[in-house]
């Protein structure tokens, strides 16, 4: 992260990529290896919209990995032994 950014920038700048990432996909025949590409490209930019909103509210995915947690304030900080 840049020093000049804070949560809001990284997430429109991580929603302004996801987009562009989204249209090249579209243009792309499903069976080409830049299909797949591009696919994991979206899934880890996605990825990281989903931790900046974490951060930013405490909302978990809604992905069917955190079904049944619920919404929370995270921890911020790195005291890990705490846990």
């Amino acid at each position: 992260m840049k020093q000049t950014e804070n949560l809001e920038q990284l997430l429109e700048r991580f929603t302004k990529r996801t987009a562009q990432v989204k249209a090249r996909k579209m243009e792309t025949q499903r069976e080409s290896p830049q299909w797949t590409i591009l696919q994991s490209q979206l899934d880890y930019l996605r990825g990281c919209e989903d931790t900046i909103i974490y951060l930013q509210t405490g909302k978990l995915p809604n992905d069917g990995n955190h079904d049944g947690m619920k919404h929370h304030t995270p921890r911020h900080g790195g005291d890990m032994d705490a846990l």
